[in-house]
């Protein structure tokens, strides 16, 4: 991506933005005790999840002074591990808070959610009248997964089980990681959740 084109991302003007206080996912994070950001519908590692993510105004505000909008290619962002490119990345804009699946079978939701457990919190809400059964509790569980349950046609979900808070205990940060970030602040940018002017 051309220094030109992030600036025109940085630029991209707002358009219905997104709240944690509205929508399923915002009030799934609401529930869980989640801040931050929600970037609905995205498709991340083939999978169709909602991210939630804090954002950093100082780091903002700083990438839009500097021109640095995101970036999205993962082998521009595998470079700046090599030594001569860490001076001259630009700061994470966005930390990921949690990621969230929904549907109807609880089978489905939880393998788009477990995927993200080195990345973040993770929930799966599920739409259905009846209670999760105890294999999708115990699975969940397991992989610290919260569980989340949503009538249909109601758009109130509502916590069955808590799950991790954070992401696994092995994980660490890495260039994976910060290309997803990357993403989401992409995402935020495109959907008009922050804009050029939302800084501090």
């Amino acid at each position: 991506m051309t220094n030109s084109d992030q600036l025109c991302l940085l630029g991209t003007p707002p358009s219905s933005p997104v709240s944690p206080e509205g929508g399923v996912t915002g009030r799934a994070a609401a529930a869980l005790g989640w801040d931050g950001a929600v970037a609905d519908d995205m498709t991340l590692f083939g999978q169709r999840v909602a991210v939630v993510a804090k954002v950093d105004r100082h780091a903002h505000q700083q990438r839009v002074v500097s021109g640095w909008g995101p970036v999205t290619d993962r082998m521009s962002v595998a470079l700046w591990e090599w030594p001569e490119h860490q001076a001259v990345m630009p700061p994470s804009a966005v930390a990921l808070r949690g990621v969230v699946a929904r549907g109807t079978r609880w089978q489905r939701t939880l393998a788009a959610a477990g995927g993200f457990v080195g990345f973040c919190s993770t929930a799966i809400v599920v739409e259905q009248n009846h209670q999760p059964n105890q294999h999708c509790l115990m699975t969940a569980h397991m992989y610290g997964v919260a569980v989340l349950r949503m009538k249909p046609n109601e758009g109130v979900p509502v916590v069955v089980q808590a799950g991790r808070n954070g992401p696994v205990d092995t994980a660490r940060p890495s260039l994976l990681s910060r290309w997803v970030e990357e993403l989401v602040y992409a995402h935020l940018l495109d959907r008009g959740v922050i804009t050029a002017s939302t800084v501090e």
